[in-house]
């Protein structure tokens, strides 16, 4: 369990606002804004760069993220472990996904039907990605066969205690995927059975808040 006096930060995962997080973030978490597609030009590195900064400011953290924001969250860990810690890695990318981008954009045309985003955040993912939808292809892509493992003999899990959660329904980073990705970094493996699939931090806070408090 973190000190209750260690800020934690926590990163979204692509397209995603902090404020989606808000309501499952506990006491001393706070979810960053990620800098915008065009910005960043869709480029992971300069995530990478935006997130040293952030560090720098505020160590030591805490550090969390869900999918993308939990790869980006694992390379600051092994960048600049003296400034983490503790890391937890919801749902996270990481290795190569299986799942065809089609069939996830299919995926997110589900949920928006089903409600499962308030009209608000829906306005502004969709506004993010319609102000430079070249770089977000770029990211999405990058994200989508990114794979960490020749990185993370780098990681010292002695040093930064690591999480990784997985979900029960997730079918874009499944269980597998999941525990693939713990046993690599030698970090500890818990899942949850909760709906939504890979949503699930975003539409049940209490439990994205019972895994970030330890």
């Amino acid at each position: 369990m973190s000190s209750p006096s260690l800020t934690g930060l926590f990163l979204p995962g692509w397209g995603a606002t902090a404020d989606l997080y808000s309501a499952g973030l506990p006491d001393g978490w706070t979810a960053l804004e990620l800098p915008a597609f065009t910005r960043t030009r869709g480029e992971l590195f300069i995530y990478d760069l935006w997130l040293a900064a952030e560090l720098a400011e505020r160590a030591p953290v805490a550090l969390g993220g869900h999918s993308m924001g939990a790869v980006l969250a694992l390379l600051g860990a092994i960048e600049r472990p003296e400034l983490v810690e503790r890391l937890v890695l919801v749902s996270p990318a990481g290795l190569p996904l299986t799942k065809t981008m089609r069939a996830s954009t299919a995926t997110f045309f589900r949920q928006v039907l089903t409600g499962r985003y308030r009209l608000g955040h829906l306005a502004w993912m969709v506004g993010r990605v319609a102000r430079a939808p070249v770089s977000a292809l770029r990211l999405a892509r990058e994200v989508h066969g990114i794979d960490v493992r020749p990185v993370v003999g780098r990681f010292d899990v002695r040093r930064v205690p690591c999480t990784v959660v997985g979900c029960t329904t997730d079918t874009l980073t499944p269980p597998a995927h999941c525990r693939e990705l713990a046993d690599a970094l030698g970090a500890d493996y818990r899942e949850v059975d909760a709906p939504d699939g890979h949503i699930w931090p975003v539409t049940q806070p209490r439990l994205l808040a019972a895994e970030l408090s330890g």
